[in-house]
């Protein structure tokens, strides 16, 4: 293990995410209401785990947890504004809470992919129009397929929030970023490059920065970092953007 990439990931992990002890207070409420929606199966397992020679989570490790060690867990930004909503779900409910958060999952991505209908036929989401609208079926069954990354803490390694919004930007800028990228070739004037700065704007607004030996490889890295290496763009370095 690289002692370098150890302190970095977990000065950002320590400066991004919530402890587990601190986590009920973020979310406003006792522990025992945090552990009830556990119980439930709808409160998302930690963003990254912490020992003493290692940095996990669900989409990359600095070092490794031997079997048995005891971790410090840590939730990404996103966790605590979908634990409030579970928790006013789950009042007067004496049903699950699954399917009424994928519900408004559902509803709440359509409405931003609505909202932006043209961009989002265009950029990665036309499987999920029906005319003119979206699919309520379609949807579903999409953010259905989120749940388990979402519950391993994978999505919370990445976005601000979990929600329509930030589902649907990043998806729509990837794809952007990748055509601009693509079509730019290697002297792109003034206003591709103003769209491609835009995009990156776009983007980083919905994504966490990710721990440093995870954001070259990741969507940060890829769509942000490289594009603006490329191209000469005025941006910050990954090294400043992540610290």
């Amino acid at each position: 293990m690289d002692r370098t990439d150890y302190i970095a990931a977990t000065a950002y992990v320590r400066r991004t995410c919530v402890a587990s002890a601190e986590l009920a207070a973020a979310v406003g409420v006792p522990a025992a209401r945090i552990e009830a929606l556990a119980e439930a199966g709808v409160a998302p397992q930690p963003t990254y785990r912490i020992t003493g020679r290692a940095v996990v989570s669900a989409i990359g490790a600095v070092g490794e947890i031997a079997e048995g060690e005891t971790a410090a867990a840590y939730y990404g930004p996103s966790v605590a504004p979908w634990l409030r909503r579970a928790l006013v779900l789950a009042e007067g409910r004496g049903g699950g809470l699954k399917d009424p958060l994928l519900d408004w999952l559902a509803g709440d991505l359509a409405a931003a992919l609505e909202a932006r209908a043209e961009e989002a036929r265009a950029f990665g989401w036309n499987h999920v129009f029906c005319g003119a609208g979206c699919d309520p079926r379609a949807v579903r069954d999409e953010v259905a397929g989120y749940w388990d990354g979402w519950m391993r803490g994978g999505w919370a390694v990445c976005l601000v929030r979990f929600d329509g919004h930030h589902l649907a930007t990043k998806e729509i800028e990837r794809r952007r970023m990748a055509r601009l990228t693509q079509e730019a070739g290697p002297r792109p004037g003034p206003e591709t490059r103003l769209a491609l700065l835009d995009a990156m704007a776009r983007l980083d607004a919905v994504l966490l920065p990710f721990a440093p030996h995870e954001r070259t490889g990741g969507t940060p890295g890829l769509f942000i970092d490289e594009p603006a290496r490329r191209f000469a763009l005025p941006w910050p370095s990954p090294a400043r953007t992540a610290a």
